[in-house]
């Protein structure tokens, strides 16, 4: 791999990076929050996919091992989360009862843990973004 490909690649696994964070973020929030966050459209089904997405930061070689498990079990807690029997589509109301399941419960639990888990590599990562401190 060349210097350029190496940079390449970092540079997608920090952009790839955030926008995980950004979802989990979103994921440890209130339903009405979360519903604000994604602008009230297919909230359920686009935040499951954005924070699944994540298993393809694991194995690149920029998180710990124990950050990859905390990654992967949050993919993982999702798993069960049938979107497709959920409201979806648009509106406030539509969204907020999806994103109100019982399911959702225990994924925001562990959408906030994996948030201080991956705290140090989310600070290198704004870092390398070059975003204010506040976005660690």
């Amino acid at each position: 791999m060349s210097d350029q490909d190496i940079a390449t690649d970092e540079e997608e696994f920090h952009s790839s990076f955030r926008i995980f964070l950004n979802a989990v973020e979103m994921l440890s929030s209130s339903p009405e929050e979360q519903c604000r966050l994604m602008g009230n459209y297919n909230v359920a089904w686009e935040l499951k996919e954005d924070v699944q997405a994540g298993k393809y930061l694991v194995g690149r070689g920029y998180l710990t091992p124990d950050e990859e498990a905390w990654v992967q079990a949050l993919a993982a807690a999702l798993d069960p989360i049938d979107t497709q029997v959920l409201p979806s589509g648009s509106g406030a109301d539509t969204n907020l009862v999806a994103m109100s399941h019982p399911s959702w419960a225990p994924a925001r639990y562990l959408a906030a843990e994996v948030l201080l888990k991956l705290a140090a590599s989310a600070a290198s990562n704004a870092k390398f973004l070059r975003l204010p401190q506040s976005a660690a």
